[in-house]
């Protein structure tokens, strides 16, 4: 199975709370570059899980502007999400491929973990970076980082 992680784009702190937060013009240009790249890289996932935070659901539609699919929103995907309860939501998945558009520090935190800290070049997800994982089984140690990218160069495999 692979999951593609990819975090939202750049968002404003104009609001009163973190969940309201909207993608500025730049998160909105970052997430639009993902969409291209991944379009052309012939990626397509079976299902989308993305946060219920703005920011995320944002960058999930312009994402997924080309493949329509039904956005299943996940109250698991915030950013104080525990591992335990990622992993828990996963088993249920179904599909051979599946793209999360989440946050810090649930998505480092989860690359981390499962790929065991084995690629020491590893810098964590920064605004619209994404992260292809390979497993057959996501738990500590099981995964392989695939791949690590990095808006604006997302030609460039930062693992």
């Amino acid at each position: 199975m692979e999951i593609l992680l990819v975090r939202h784009g750049s968002a404003s702190w104009d609001t009163k709370t973190d969940i309201e937060r909207e993608l500025t013009p730049l998160g909105q240009q970052e997430a639009s570059a993902a969409a291209d790249w991944i379009g052309c890289s012939g990626w397509q996932p079976d299902e989308l899980w993305v946060s219920p935070y703005r920011r995320a659901v944002q960058t999930a539609a312009i994402l997924n502007r080309d493949w329509q699919l039904k956005s299943r929103l996940k109250s698991s995907l915030t950013p104080d999400t525990p591992q335990s309860e990622l992993e828990a939501m996963l088993a249920t998945f179904r599909g051979e491929r599946l793209l999360v558009v989440s946050h810090n520090p649930l998505l480092s935190n989860a690359i981390d973990y499962w790929h065991g800290g084995a690629n020491k070049s590893y810098w964590g997800m920064q605004p619209a970076s994404m992260a292809l994982i390979r497993a057959e089984v996501f738990a500590q140690g099981c995964g392989n980082l695939e791949w690590l990218r990095h808006y604006p160069n997302y030609d460039h495999n930062g693992r």
